[in-house]
């Protein structure tokens, strides 16, 4: 994950969706599991990782950066800008999870380009302050109740008896188990744990990218998990939309307690 300033740019909002997502694939290894680890009951599970009571949770939404990670992230965020529907062309080429190969219109020299993908392997989510977080089960209906940064939690209930994910009115599917088998990503651990997705559309085809005035699209994502290095749970709620272009929503609230 790369932090960026506002700028100008018209295609901005939806130029760092593109980068997010496909960067994204390359901090973790993420795969389908068996029950191994698991217990592969999801309500069992679920009341481990989200035990009754009220807990203090790190909010882990900031970004180790050092000033030269920051100038080579402005000096790509410039010319994919200024490159955007070639960017969006070059991305299609790169295999999902891979990273993507150098080319002189990001912008950046190939001895550059190396050094800021170095960094990007050694990104690391560091807490920016905590919050408590009650969690209440009641008739199979898990409910949080937190204030602040966390507020938006209070519209978030997970359904043990159906698996399923409301966030307020949009419901959110299970997705899957996950097991992150490499300790190179953003929480600097292994961990497993389990998803629920909601994309609308489905399997967006990379080329509506290109239209963004007729951009329309909303994903929201909860994941649950446990890092294997400390045993804390961690849970990162994840919304967006977009309008004609136009992000009208954007939120993500990664703890870990």
């Amino acid at each position: 994950m790369l932090t960026f300033k506002p700028n100008p740019y018209k295609h901005h909002t939806s130029y760092l969706i593109l980068f997010m997502v496909f960067f994204s694939g390359c901090m973790q290894a993420q795969t389908s599991i068996s029950d191994q680890k698991l217990t592969g009951d999801i309500k069992k599970d679920l009341i481990s990782l989200l035990p009754i009571g009220t807990v203090q949770a790190d909010i882990i939404d900031g970004v180790q950066q050092n000033p030269r990670q920051m100038e080579l992230t402005k000096k790509l965020q410039s010319s994919i800008t200024q490159n955007y529907e070639w960017f969006v062309d070059y991305m299609k080429a790169v295999p999902p999870g891979e990273k993507m190969p150098y080319h002189v219109k990001l912008g950046l020299t190939k001895e550059e380009y190396t050094e800021l993908l170095g960094f990007m392997d050694n990104i690391e989510m560091v807490s920016t302050g905590t919050e408590n977080i009650a969690v209440q089960i009641k008739n199979d209906i898990i409910s949080f109740k937190s204030q602040n940064k966390l507020s938006k939690l209070d519209s978030l209930t997970i359904d043990l008896k159906n698996n399923m994910v409301s966030f307020g009115q949009i419901k959110i599917p299970f997705a899957d188990k996950l097991n992150i088998t490499s300790d190179k990503n953003a929480l600097k651990s292994k961990w497993m744990g389990y998803s629920w997705i909601l994309e609308e559309p489905r399997d967006l085809d990379i080329n509506a990218m290109k239209d963004l005035s007729n951009l329309k699209m909303r994903q929201y994502k909860l994941t649950i998990g446990r890092l294997k290095k400390n045993g804390k749970t961690y849970m990162s709620l994840k919304g967006r939309e977009i309008e004609n272009g136009v992000k009208t929503v954007d939120f993500e609230l990664p703890v870990q307690f």
